[in-house]
C-alpha cells in the first residue's frame, strides 16, 4: 500500500526588498544544469559555460572537489548528454541554430583533451538523431535517425565498443514512439487510426526482432486507445524480467491509474495506484529491480507517495532535510547506494545534494545559481477558481516580494481562505498573464527565473492551467479540443476577472505574454478582446492556424489526427479551413489597438518565421505600430544566453513603458546578441525589414550553437512544444 509523505505547507509574508536583480543573474546560463550521476555512482556530470561562455560538459568525482571539463567546443553549445552502460562513455547532442535536427556524438571522458575528439554518430544535415533506448548497463544503445524519410526514424543498434551501427528496424510507417524493454528489444510501436485513436502494435510471429520492418504482416494490434483516453494512457516501463509492463491508464477514470499487466494481456490490468488530486507525475523505479519506489502528484504543489517501505526512512530523511521544499531524485547509482537529489522550491533556485544511503546522510553539492543566494524571491501560490461554464481550473499567482498582503483578519467570507494562501495584496498590482505553451503542457510549482524577474520588477504574475492543459485529468485536457481562440481564451479572461474582482490586479495595467501557444494566446488577446489587455508580448507564437498545420515538422505527421482534434478542424476541408481562419489572429490584425511586441527565431521548425512576418505585415498594412525582433540564429525560443538576455531586455523595456514597472536599463547591442529589430513601434511608417540571408548574418556574428534550454520558455512549460508531446 502506498504511504503518503505529508507535504509541509506554510505561509510567508513578504517584506520590502526593492533591489533590482540584474538580468544576467537570472538568465545567463546557470553554473550547473542537466546534472546527472554516473551509473556507478562515482562521477557527477553537468553542463556549464566554459571560459568563452559556451556550454560544455564538466565532471566532478563524488569524493573530491576537483572538476574538469570533458568537451572542448568553443563554437557550439552542447544541448544535452546521457551516461551509457560503458564506464566513462557518454553520448551528447547539438543542433544547428535551433533547427532541432540533432547531431549525436560519443565521448570517452577517461582522459579527455582537445585532441581526444568525440566520435561522430550522426552529423548529417537535415537528419534528426534521437536516443531511442539506453539501459545504462549494456554496451549497446538504440539510435533513431530519419535518414531516409524525414517523417520516420529508422532504428540502429550502436555498439559502444566498436562504434558499429546496425539497422534493426527499417521504418517507413511509424512515428518515433517506440517502446523498448530493459534488454533493448523493440516491443511496441504506435500509429494513429482514422478516428483519432492511438493503436499500439507488437511484432508478429513473422517478425525478425533483429531485422524489423514496418510491413503490415509483421505487426499485430496490442491495444487501441480511444481519442478520449490518449492523454492518460501511456506505457511507462517493463519489470525486471520484461514479462510485465507498467502503464499509466486512462480508461474508466478521469485522473488515471498506475497499472501493470502481463505483456500481451492489457485486458488483465492490476491496479497499483489511483490518482487522487491530479494526474500521476513522476514515477521512481529501482535502477535494477525495476520495482516502483515512489510516485508523485502535482495539484498546487508536488506530493510524494512512497510505494516501497524499504525507502520510507530515506524519503522521510530527505523531506526533513528541506521541509519547505519537495525532494526530487534525479539519479540513482545501479548499486542503489548513492542518490543525486534536488528540491522543488519556489523561492530558491535548484540545490543539489548527494545522498549516501548506507549512511542516511546527504551532502550539499551546489546551487544552480549561486549569485541569487540571499536574494528575496517571490512565492508561487496555487489556487482554484471556476470558469464561466463551471469548470474548475487551477492557477498560480506570484506577487512582488515587496507587496504588502492582507491578513485573514482584514477580509471576510471566501477571501479569508485566499488571504491564508497569501494571494491578496493590500493594493491592486500591475499584472502579467503568463500563458504556458503546448497547449498540452501545464504550469507547475517551483523556482522560475521568469517569475523571479517579473515580480522583482514589481509585477504580479498569473499563470492559468486553462482547459487543454495536462495534469488535471483527461476531462480538462479534452475539453480544450477545438477551443483555441474560444473557451481556452475565455478561461484566461475569467482568471483576469477573478484577479480584478479580488483586488489582486489593477484592471488598467494587465499585460498578456507567452511563448508558442502562449504567443498565440497573446495575439488572440489583442485581436479578439482588444480592450482587456494593456499590451502583449508574443514569443514564437503562430498567427494563422492554417499555415501552422501546413508547415508542421515532417516527423509530427504521425500524430496529425491528434493535432487536428486539438485544433478542432482540418485544413483538408473547406469547412475546416474556415473554422481555423475564424480563430486565427492574422485575419483580425486590424483590431489591434494596444502595444505589441513580437519575438521569433528564424530557424523555428515548429512555428515558422512566416507566422510572425505575416502578422507584422498585416499590422503594417493597417498602419498599426508593432515592435518585431528576429533572431537569425535561433529556433523555437532563444536558447543562447546572449540572445535570451537581449530578449528579456527588450521585453523588460516594453513592459516598463506599458505597465510602469521597475527597469534595469537596456540598450540594443549590449549583450552582443544576434537580435535584429525588423520593425519598430517608434517608426510605424517604415516597412518591415526583409529577412537577413544566412550568409549576411554570419559575416557579422560568430558561429555557435544553442545551450541546453531557454529559461523564459522553459518556465512557460513549452520546451518541446508546439504540441508539446511531439518531441
Amino acid at each position: 500500500m502506498l504511504r503518503y509523505l505529508l507535504a509541509i505547507s506554510f505561509l510567508a509574508f513578504s517584506f520590502i526588498n526593492a533591489q533590482i536583480i540584474p538580468r544576467d543573474q537570472l538568465f545567463s546560463d546557470p553554473k550547473y544544469s542537466s546534472v546527472s550521476l554516473s551509473p556507478d555512482g562515482s562521477i557527477i556530470a553537468y553542463l556549464a559555460p566554459n571560459e568563452k561562455g559556451i556550454s560544455n560538459i564538466f565532471t566532478k568525482c563524488v569524493t573530491c572537489q576537483h572538476t574538469k571539463v570533458v568537451t572542448f567546443d568553443n563554437k557550439r553549445h552542447i544541448n544535452g548528454f546521457q551516461w551509457t552502460g560503458v564506464p566513462n562513455v557518454m553520448l551528447y547532442y547539438q543542433d544547428l541554430d535551433g533547427d532541432e535536427n540533432y547531431k549525436l556524438y560519443k565521448l570517452n571522458i577517461t582522459n579527455p583533451s582537445p585532441q581526444n575528439e568525440a566520435h561522430i554518430i550522426s552529423d548529417r544535415p537535415g537528419v534528426k538523431a534521437v536516443i531511442i533506448a539506453n539501459n545504462l548497463v549494456d554496451r549497446r544503445v538504440l539510435i533513431g535517425l530519419n535518414d531516409e524519410n524525414p517523417a520516420y526514424h529508422n532504428v540502429y543498434e550502436l555498439d559502444l565498443y566498436t562504434n558499429e551501427m546496425t539497422r534493426i528496424f527499417h521504418n517507413k510507417r511509424f512515428p518515433p514512439q517506440i517502446i523498448v524493454d530493459n534488454d533493448l528489444q523493440i516491443r511496441l510501436v504506435a500509429e494513429e487510426a482514422d478516428d483519432g485513436s492511438l493503436i499500439y502494435l507488437r511484432p508478429s510471429s513473422k517478425a525478425n526482432p533483429r531485422k524489423l520492418t514496418s510491413d503490415k504482416d509483421t505487426w499485430v494490434q496490442y491495444l487501441k486507445v480511444s481519442p478520449e483516453d490518449r492523454p492518460l494512457t501511456i506505457p511507462i516501463a517493463f519489470n525486471a524480467n520484461n514479462k510485465r509492463i507498467y502503464w499509466q491508464w486512462g480508461a474508466g477514470t478521469d485522473l488515471g491509474q498506475l497499472v501493470i499487466h502481463d505483456f500481451g494481456h492489457p485486458e488483465a490490468n492490476e491496479i497499483l495506484y489511483s490518482a487522487v488530486k491530479a494526474q500521476i507525475g513522476a514515477v521512481l523505479f529501482h535502477p535494477t529491480d525495476h520495482n516502483i519506489l515512489a510516485l508523485s502528484e502535482v495539484y498546487h504543489k508536488p506530493e510524494i507517495f512512497v510505494a516501497n517501505n524499504t525507502i520510507l526512512d530515506d524519503m522521510q530523511y530527505l523531506v526533513n532535510l528541506r521541509p519547505a521544499a519537495t525532494p526530487v531524485i534525479e539519479s540513482i547509482s545501479l548499486d542503489f547506494h548513492t542518490w543525486l537529489v534536488t528540491y522543488v522550491s519556489d523561492d530558491r533556485p535548484f540545490e543539489y545534494y548527494l545522498y549516501r544511503r548506507w549512511q542516511q546522510k546527504a551532502e550539499y553539492l551546489f546551487t544552480t545559481r549561486p549569485e541569487l543566494v540571499g536574494q528575496k524571491l517571490n512565492k508561487m501560490n496555487g489556487f482554484s477558481f471556476q470558469a464561466r461554464d463551471g469548470l474548475q481550473l487551477q492557477a498560480y499567482l506570484s506577487l512582488p516580494p515587496q507587496s504588502a498582503l492582507l491578513t485573514p483578519a482584514q477580509v471576510n467570507g471566501t477571501d479569508i481562505e485566499l488571504a491564508k494562501l497569501g494571494i491578496l495584496p493590500a493594493e491592486p498590482q500591475p499584472l502579467i498573464v503568463f500563458v504556458h505553451g503546448g497547449p498540452k503542457a501545464r504550469d507547475v510549482f517551483g523556482y522560475s527565473s521568469t517569475n523571479a524577474w517579473l515580480t522583482n520588477r514589481g509585477y504580479a504574475v498569473l499563470q492559468v492551467n486553462f482547459r487543454g492543459s495536462v495534469g488535471f485529468g483527461k476531462k480538462l485536457t479534452n475539453s480544450g479540443n477545438g477551443e483555441w481562440g474560444r473557451k481556452m481564451h475565455h478561461d484566461l479572461l475569467d482568471a483576469v476577472n477573478f484577479a480584478i474582482g479580488k483586488g489582486i490586479a489593477d484592471k488598467n495595467r494587465i499585460a498578456i505574454m507567452g511563448g508558442s501557444y502562449g504567443g498565440y494566446a497573446t495575439l488572440v488577446g489583442l485581436t479578439f478582446t482588444p480592450d482587456v489587455f494593456a499590451c502583449g508580448v508574443d514569443i514564437v507564437g503562430p498567427s494563422n492556424l492554417i499555415t501552422l498545420l501546413e508547415t508542421i515538422p515532417p516527423y509530427w505527421s504521425g500524430f496529425y489526427k491528434d493535432m487536428t482534434s486539438m485544433l478542432g478542424a482540418d485544413i483538408k476541408t473547406e469547412e475546416g479551413r474556415e473554422s481555423l481562419k475564424s480563430r486565427s489572429p492574422l485575419f483580425f490584425a486590424d483590431r489591434v489597438k494596444k502595444p505589441l511586441m513580437i519575438i521569433h527565431g528564424a530557424n523555428d521548425p515548429r512555428v515558422k518565421q512566416a507566422e510572425a512576418d505575416q502578422f507584422v505585415d498585416a499590422l503594417k498594412n493597417n498602419s498599426i505600430p508593432v515592435t518585431y525582433v528576429l533572431y537569425p540564429d535561433e529556433g523555437h525560443g532563444m536558447r543562447k544566453p546572449e540572445n535570451n538576455l537581449a530578449m528579456t531586455g527588450f521585453v523588460e523595456e516594453f513592459l516598463h513603458k506599458c505597465l510602469k514597472g521597475d527597469l534595469e536599463p537596456f540598450k540594443h547591442g549590449q549583450y552582443n546578441s544576434s537580435a535584429v529589430v525588423m520593425a519598430s513601434a517608434e517608426k510605424p511608417d517604415e516597412p518591415r525589414l526583409k529577412t537577413l540571408s544566412r550568409s549576411s548574418f554570419y559575416r557579422r556574428a560568430p558561429y555557435y550553437q544553442a545551450p541546453e534550454s531557454t529559461q523564459i520558455l522553459r518556465d512557460s512549460a513549452f520546451v518541446g512544444d508546439l504540441f508539446s508531446n511531439r518531441r
